[in-house]
């Protein structure tokens, strides 16, 4: 331990030390905020406005100055990275971890004269490696959080899908179809068109909706 310890504070590895010791308590500070606690209380409110404003004029003048050919690139490795899928302190959480484990282990190993010209070549193929560590571990926290970001009672569009007569019948008068989910099932006040009589457990597609009388006109599934 005492050994780690020295490791972490020599001059080639103090800056992820420090990077990583602020990590972890970035990282105590949420999990004691989820606790609720009185004395870590602050006014939240004030701090969002501050960032809004913030956010907002420099958003504006970055969209006047990067030209189309920029943003290509940028939302590229926006996506290589998993950003705005998976929250960002996580993916630079890795990250710092990734450079500081590597920065330990490679100078431990491949400069024991703990040399400063032998870290920088050390230090660019970290970055580069801890980059493509991040992509591979950030995969499991993208599934993750897109199961929890996904809210299948959320309103879902329903015009063109297979549904299921539910009620034992649905012709110009008001019946019930049902669209199979994932989560709950969505239910449709449904009517037909041009006299056409479905029945209980029979396939329909959604049509349209009629706004007026606030249901969905649904027709027969036609199979060759």
């Amino acid at each position: 331990m005492v050994e780690v310890l020295h490791e972490a504070l020599l001059p080639i590895n103090l800056a992820f030390t420090v990077l990583l010791g602020l990590t972890l308590l970035y990282w105590l500070m949420v999990i004691l905020g989820a606790l609720d606690l009185d004395f870590l209380s602050f006014d939240a409110d004030a701090d969002v406005d501050v960032d809004v404003d913030a956010d907002v004029d420099v958003d504006a003048d970055a969209d006047a100055d990067v030209d189309a050919a920029a943003a290509g690139p940028l939302r590229a490795a926006m996506a290589f990275f998993y950003l705005g899928e998976v929250p960002v302190m996580v993916l630079v959480s890795l990250f710092v971890f990734s450079l500081w484990m590597i920065s330990m282990l490679a100078n431990y190993y491949l400069n024991p004269s703990r040399s400063l010209l032998i870290a920088l070549p050390i230090f660019v193929g970290n970055v580069i490696v801890s980059a493509l560590v991040v992509k591979a571990l950030a995969l499991p926290f993208r599934k993750v959080f897109t199961s929890l970001n996904t809210d299948y009672n959320a309103p879902r569009p329903v015009i063109g899908r297979i549904c299921t007569v539910i009620t034992q019948q649905v012709s110009d008068r008001l019946g019930q179809a049902e669209i199979k989910e994932r989560g709950a099932p969505i239910v449709l006040n449904a009517v037909t068109e041009d006299g056409q009589v479905l029945h209980q457990g029979d396939e329909a597609v959604v049509v349209r909706r009629d706004t007026d009388r606030g249901v969905y006109v649904i027709a027969p599934v036609e199979l060759e």
